[in-house]
């Protein structure tokens, strides 16, 4: 190697982008770290350097691929002609077949002689368990063996592009977007059948034939319904975030075949807005995201989205499975009613459960109102216990509502332009600039309301960003002491290091479990 990224003159990468390049890269998340090199090239540089490292860490000599096999390498009774996919279990290759003089693809295990124990049982149930389904919608399996020690197995050969790699060239029209996943749906209900959840469906795992017609393929992940084969035994999250339902993310034993439906409605929810449901810089946000927030609806992004088409792809992203269409074929048949004009069945739920989808969708400001609103309305009922003290309460009604404006305003601005950071930043001074004036107008600096400072602390770790914790204890801090100057009046001077400790150690704690959890994700070990 030549030497460090940026040494003499070369590319500079701040800490930060390289900090969530390098998340992506341990965790596995092939997609978010091509999207990174994708938007800033200077990396490139650094993910050369790391393969490189990774290389010799191996070894290998800087240069060999680990995985590469040369052209004209037999694996029985197959010759590779040239690689054209990898996943992250195996490697597919174009291979002719000899005796019946046809090309398949096939597929072998990524670590070839290396691989453990786990890997070979993953790659083997994968094998029997695709074998199992015949279906124009699925690929078919036609063979499996192992030659000195590498397993394979080949599969048809689909000449075309996969899902993701058409919708990076540009939007499908309405109509064809609404066909394609009502057949994938199609297919996946006879996956079901057949006792076969798939549990990793994605754009990049359905390809598009010559037609366009949509295979499915990549049975990776995918789990017998009688508990044979599950790739996950060992705990450890598998799958791409984006598009896992919440019960897989957690691990739930409940997961069934509504875990496909939910995978179908964040396709749907990509074709439709063109963007995923859920994204963020790391796959642990990202994961907290399809935990924690309701997906807004695809009309944000895309306006010439049905509102009924937008009701039934919101409905297949719903967090609690019994609210999803009860099938990957009840799921087709709303879309193809759809294509037909025809009314689909009715969505919304009672007031509460759409004022807890509205919260979980704008959480930043959706609970924040209700703080405020619940605030608002005991100052309201005290006021009118007591109507001498409206003069008192008035201004801080008046507070209240200029806080709950402005938080409704930062969501909005974030929705719209804003970089997430920014409206982070914006709650976090809006929050400690609201709290220190209504302390203020309350008289509060000697009073047990002063502990909401800490909570605006540990709040602003829900962010999961260190910087933005510590923003929130200065501001806290800052904000404390100026209330305590505005308002000189006898404050006992042991009351001032109780509130300044909590704050401090609300920060400290808050900032360390953020490390953690980064650290965790990252597939190392906390101290201690």
């Amino acid at each position: 190697m030549s030497g460090a990224p940026g040494a003499g003159g070369g590319a500079s990468v701040s800490a930060d982008l390289l900090d969530r390049y390098l998340a992506a890269l341990q965790a596995g998340d092939d997609e978010a770290r091509r999207a990174l090199l994708r938007d800033e090239p200077r990396l490139a540089e650094w993910d050369e350097c790391l393969e490189e490292l990774d290389l010799l860490a191996s070894g290998l000599e800087p240069g060999a691929d680990p995985v590469a096999v040369p052209a004209g390498t037999r694996y029985g009774a197959y010759r590779i002609v040239a690689e054209i996919g990898r996943g992250g279990m195996g490697v597919v290759y174009r291979a002719r077949q000899a005796g019946l003089d046809r090309d398949v693809a096939l597929k072998v295990l990524a670590a070839g002689m290396q691989a453990s124990d786990e890997q070979r049982r993953r790659f083997l149930a994968e094998a029997r368990l695709a074998a199992r389904i015949r279906h124009p919608g699925i690929v078919v399996i036609h063979d499996a063996g192992e030659d000195h020690g590498q397993l394979y197995y080949a599969m048809d050969l689909i000449d075309g592009e996969d899902l993701a790699a058409r919708l990076a060239r540009g939007p499908l029209p309405l109509a064809d977007a609404v066909r394609l996943v009502a057949d994938v749906a199609r297919s996946v209900a006879h996956l079901h059948a057949a006792g076969v959840l798939h549990r990793d469906l994605k754009p990049r795992n359905i390809l598009l034939d010559g037609d366009g017609a949509p295979i499915v393929t990549d049975f990776g992940l995918a789990r017998d319904e009688a508990g044979d084969g599950d790739p996950t035994a060992t705990g450890t999250i598998l799958g791409t975030p984006a598009y896992m339902p919440p019960e897989q993310v957690t691990g739930s034993r409940a997961a069934d075949a509504r875990g496909d439906v939910y995978s179908l409605g964040a396709i749907l929810y990509e074709i439709l807005a063109g963007r995923p449901a859920f994204s963020a810089p790391t796959r642990l946000a990202t994961l907290l995201q399809v935990l924690e927030r309701e997906p807004v609806s695809p009309r944000r992004w895309n306006r010439g989205v049905p509102r009924a088409l937008a009701a039934i792809c919101l409905r297949a992203l719903e967090k609690a499975p019994d609210r999803r269409p009860a099938s990957a074929a009840a799921l087709a048949d709303e879309l193809e009613a759809f294509l037909r004009g025809e009314r689909g069945p009715a969505v919304g739920g009672n007031l509460g459960h759409r004022i807890v989808r509205a919260v979980r969708r704008h959480p930043a400001a959706g609970f924040r109102l209700v703080g405020i609103v619940g605030t608002a309305a005991v100052v309201v009922v005290r006021c009118l216990l007591a109507p001498d003290t409206i003069g008192f309460y008035a201004p801080v009604l008046v507070g209240l509502g200029a806080w709950g404006t402005l938080a409704a305003a930062w969501e909005w601005a974030g929705v719209r332009a804003l970089p997430v950071g920014t409206v982070a930043r914006l709650f976090t001074l809006t929050d400690g600039v609201f709290v220190s004036f209504l302390l203020w107008l309350v008289d509060g600096a000697n009073g047990p309301l002063v502990a909401v400072y800490p909570v605006l602390v540990a709040a602003a770790g829900v962010w999961l960003e260190g910087g933005l914790v510590r923003l929130a204890a200065v501001v806290s801090l800052v904000g404390y002491v100026a209330v305590l100057l505005a308002r000189p009046a006898a404050v006992e001077w042991h009351l001032v290091a109780i509130v300044s400790l909590l704050i401090s150690v609300a920060a400290a704690i808050t900032d360390l479990q953020l490390g953690r959890l980064s650290l965790r994700e990252r597939g190392g070990r906390p101290p201690g």
